[in-house]
């Protein structure tokens, strides 16, 4: 026990050390985590055999639902609003384009059969939530026409398509039956129910609380992310998909500590972040990456170059028209537009 602890403190340090030099390279600060975690890892210096798959979901999957509850809480609606219908369509329809013509390219090119060529486009086809949020705060971007949150809202919520792909691929692979139709009502519907439902209880409960003890929204807000992930995980849905939904509800509310809530959610969702990649690195066998280095570099660029940009273009063609942006009547609001985190200060 102690041996762990130790390690994980002085991880912890070595993370936080070299971030501020990370953020002066020209990419993200997540990928020097994942390096971290390969060289540490099993052909690293300190050679540290870990291959525990399942306690990697569990930490990893607890660390994401806190990073998209914190998306969803800091999700501008106003802006939100305008890019809601292209943002659906790239969670859906574009995760399935995608995941066909990455899966095509995997059959025909690097000589998988077509059902692990699909299920290979299924894992990769969809945004990741994690990578995606910490890109846009960590270089402070505003992408013009409401990219910002047509990428948040887009990764936020194509997780139920995502999932339904790889689970029926999954399943016909190991040559067993699934109920398709069943297994995307029950992710879509009881994800984004419960998670708008929790958030619209908890914005009238959370006002209680307050009175209670000074700090107590915080953890009050803490355990609902944890409430609205698990309870529809637990009766089949999705879970990341309704503490997204659930963020956003209690981010429009209008509740009081906004301030405090920003502070330990930044920072616990930065350690959550530095936790999933470093674990992920941890994972990899740098003494295999030579055998898979061609057709993974082959894979990323053509979902890069090809897969995806068919997939966007085919889809925000109708779209011509760039989305109005929400009108900001004062300082606050244009620095808001900016640097949507940092306008929480503003708010009561």
């Amino acid at each position: 026990m102690n041996q762990i602890l130790l390690f994980i403190g002085l991880v912890i340090i070595l993370c936080l050390t070299i971030k501020p030099v990370g953020k002066k390279l020209p990419f993200p600060t997540l990928l020097i985590f994942i390096a971290l975690g390969m060289l540490l890892g099993v052909n690293g210096p300190a050679h540290i055999d870990f291959n525990d798959y399942a306690l990697t979901e569990t930490v990893c999957s607890t660390a994401l639902l806190f990073i998209m509850f914190y998306g969803g809480f800091n999700t501008n609606i106003d802006r939100a609003k305008p890019v809601a219908a292209p943002a659906v369509l790239l969670s859906t329809l574009g995760v399935v384009i995608t995941a066909g013509i990455t899966g095509a390219f995997a059959h025909l090119v690097l000589g998988f059969d077509w059902i692990g060529g699909l299920l290979l486009g299924s894992v990769v086809a969809s945004t990741d939530a994690a990578s995606v949020f910490s890109v846009l705060r960590e270089r402070n971007l505003s992408l013009r026409d409401g990219t910002n949150s047509l990428l948040e809202v887009e990764s936020g919520s194509n997780d139920p398509v995502a999932y339904m792909l790889a689970a029926v691929l999954a399943t016909l692979a190991a040559g067993g039956n699934i109920d398709i139709p069943m297994l995307l009502a029950k992710q879509i519907i009881l994800g984004v129910g419960l998670g708008l439902a929790i958030g619209w209880a908890s914005s009238r409960l959370i006002e209680r609380a307050h009175a209670t003890a000074e700090g107590a929204q915080t953890i009050f807000l803490f355990a609902v992310a944890i409430e609205a992930y698990a309870l529809p995980s637990y009766l089949g849905g999705n879970g990341f998909l309704a503490v997204y939904f659930a963020g956003i509800v209690l981010g429009a509310s209008d509740i009081t500590g906004k301030v405090e809530m920003a502070h330990f959610f930044d920072t616990l969702t930065e350690m959550a972040e530095m936790t999933i990649f470093f674990l992920l690195g941890l994972l990899v066998t740098p003494a295999r990456l030579p055998q898979m280095l061609l057709p993974g570099l082959a894979l990323m660029a053509f979902m890069l170059f090809v897969s995806r940009p068919i997939a966007v273009g085919a889809l925000l063609a109708p779209f011509k028209t760039n989305p109005p942006p929400a009108r900001l009547h004062s300082s606050v609001g244009r620095a808001c537009a900016a640097q949507p985190r940092s306008c929480l200060a503003s708010l009561p």
